[in-house]
């Protein structure tokens, strides 16, 4: 082989190099920026809904303008670039009305909470068998009450 073929193989061969790994660390690049897109919209979807849902729990029926703007705003951003599958599963608990005071829509949101993880990477029914609905919808934990003043439990002494 000649010096020269041999040299404009390695010129070829590094730029080939150059432009593929150009190429694809573009496109990692925007699919990270993708990533980030999603997890922001989904978790500000997700912080809204709550938001509504206490304030509705708790017997407050009006609705700030910024909570609404808030809600549509990441259910927008969910639209435009979630997963379909979360897409699909957003407007089906949209559809069942979306305030979370029904079953339907407790059901739906629960659906719409797997999408979105099952769009971040997790497995598709690796928690199936906790029970999540409990979780996500009870707004305080079992054991905690603000209700009950800082009282010591009462001793028995046996006579």
């Amino acid at each position: 082989m000649s010096p020269s073929l041999a040299t404009l193989l390695s010129v070829t061969t590094a730029l080939i190099v150059a432009v593929a790994s150009h190429v694809l660390s573009q496109r990692r690049k925007r699919r990270d920026e993708l990533f980030e897109l999603r997890l922001r919209a989904y978790s500000d979807f997700i912080n809204a809904a709550s938001r509504l849902v206490a304030a509705r729990r708790l017997g407050k029926t009006d609705d700030t303008p910024d909570d609404l703007a808030a809600l549509n705003d990441s259910k927008t951003r969910i639209c435009i670039c979630g997963d379909a599958s979360v897409v699909e599963a957003l407007v089906e608990f949209w559809k069942h009305g979306g305030t979370l005071e029904r079953e339907q829509e407790i059901l739906a949101f629960t659906q719409l909470c797997m999408r979105i993880r099952e769009s971040l990477g997790h497995k598709r029914h690796d928690i199936s068998s906790l029970n999540t609905s409990e979780t996500l919808f009870r707004l305080e934990p079992s054991g905690y009450s603000h209700r009950v003043g800082a009282q010591k439990p009462s001793v028995q002494t046996e006579p």
